[in-house]
Order: C-alpha cells, then sequence, then structure tokens
C-alpha cells in the first residue's frame, strides 16, 4: 500500500468512528432524556403514596377515636337503654 492509500483509509476510519460515536452519543442523550423523565414521574408517584399514605393514617385515626369514644361512653349508654327499658 501506498502512502496516499494508507492516508485514505486513516481518514476513512476516522470518519467512520466519529459518525459512530456521535450516533452513540446522540442516543445516550435520548437514554439521560428518557431517564430525567422517569425520575420526575417518580417522583410525582411519591409525591401521590405520601398523600395516600396520609389520608389513609387521617383516616385510620379518625376511626380510631370514634371507637374509643364509643369505648368510653359504652357506660352512658348502657344506663340509657336500661332507663328506657325501665
Amino acid at each position: 500500500m501506498d502512502d496516499d492509500t494508507i492516508a485514505d483509509l486513516k481518514q476513512f476510519i476516522a470518519t467512520t468512528l466519529s459518525q459512530q460515536t456521535s450516533e452513540i452519543r446522540d442516543d445516550i442523550s435520548e437514554i439521560r432524556d428518557d431517564i430525567s423523565g422517569i425520575r420526575k414521574d417518580i417522583k410525582g408517584l411519591d409525591s401521590k403514596i405520601d398523600d395516600l399514605s396520609e389520608s389513609v393514617a387521617e383516616a385510620i385515626e379518625i376511626g380510631n377515636e370514634d371507637t374509643d369514644s364509643r369505648f368510653k361512653n359504652h357506660d352512658k349508654r348502657i344506663a340509657k337503654l336500661e332507663q328506657k327499658i325501665a
């Protein structure tokens, strides 16, 4: 091979590698964008899960308070029922 052929081959290889790495960089950039979108979605889901958990906790607390109130007033309720029967 002569020097011109080797120089042409080097230029061809360099151009081909440059194109390939450019495509890979574009793909990586798209993947990063996708990952960023997924992270935003996860943060949104985390927030929704926290809100739901808080709502469930409040509902349980209200139910427990109501049950506790009924238990504490149990004697009074029985006395009222006894008075109505008598």
